[in-house]
């Protein structure tokens, strides 16, 4: 795992399409390390993997929202808004993936990170 997924990047100084880009690169990445975690659920060293990839989840997600309060993310105030509303709603998602390890709960994280990934490649296209 490298060390930009350990520890996301402040996203301080870059012009929001920029960050578009790079956080759904990141959210992109971050699927699909949950998705290998849960295709491979019995493995010996899930929950190491598991809890890597939550803590890079949990990380980009905050990243997000700091760019938000920082006023980084030039976007309209309701997309503003609907992605805060977002990055809370995938933070309980990540505490309940760490709480009750399991597939199951490890769907909805993965769907949320994977739609919201698409959703800011499709906005930077459009710009």
């Amino acid at each position: 795992m490298s060390s930009e997924q350990q520890n996301p990047q402040p996203l301080r100084g870059i012009d929001h399409a920029g960050v578009m880009v790079g956080e759904a690169a990141r959210l992109e990445d971050i699927a699909a390390q949950l998705m290998a975690v849960q295709r491979c659920w019995d493995d010996p060293d899930r929950e190491f993997r598991l809890s890597a990839a939550l803590e890079a989840s949990r990380g980009t997600w905050h990243a997000i929202q700091t760019a938000l309060a920082e006023g980084v993310l030039t976007l309209p105030a309701e997309l503003q808004h609907n992605l805060l509303i977002l990055s809370v709603y995938a933070d309980s998602k990540i505490s309940a993936c760490e709480s009750i390890p399991c597939p199951d709960t490890l769907s909805s994280l993965i769907a949320l990170t994977r739609t919201l990934a698409g959703s800011l490649k499709e906005r930077r296209v459009a710009e």
